[in-house]
């Protein structure tokens, strides 16, 4: 049994975007490919239950995501974006529970709401 199949709802959300956001964060596609796998292990648990983050916070489940990906180890690898993202999630539960959630287009989606803010 996977791990992440026991997990709580909002421990998949925040996982799911500190992943997604981690992967932003390296500019190498072979550095961040651990990242990306991650995020794909887990919203395969999430997607198999969307019907259970519908009450989640997700502002506040993304501010916690971000200080989990923003860490001292990881900040001398980052060089594809600044520390720093929005206060508002980019995505929406809909989207991150999505069977077709592009894990791609999602990476690039941070990429450019941290450069916008």
């Amino acid at each position: 049994m996977d791990e992440a199949d026991g997990a709580t709802p909002a421990a998949l959300v925040r996982g799911l975007l500190a992943s997604l956001m981690k992967a932003a964060l390296i500019s190498g596609d072979a550095e961040g490919l651990p990242f990306r796998r991650e995020a794909a292990r887990l919203h395969a648990a999430l997607a198999a239950r969307p019907e259970q983050v519908a009450s989640l916070k997700l502002d506040g489940l993304w501010w916690l995501a971000v200080g989990d990906a923003e860490t001292p180890e990881l900040r001398n690898r980052a060089d594809r974006i600044e520390y720093g993202q929005p206060k508002v999630c980019p995505f929406t539960l809909a989207e991150l529970t999505a069977p077709d959630l592009d894990l791609d287009r999602a990476v690039q989606r941070l990429r450019e709401t941290a450069a916008t803010g």
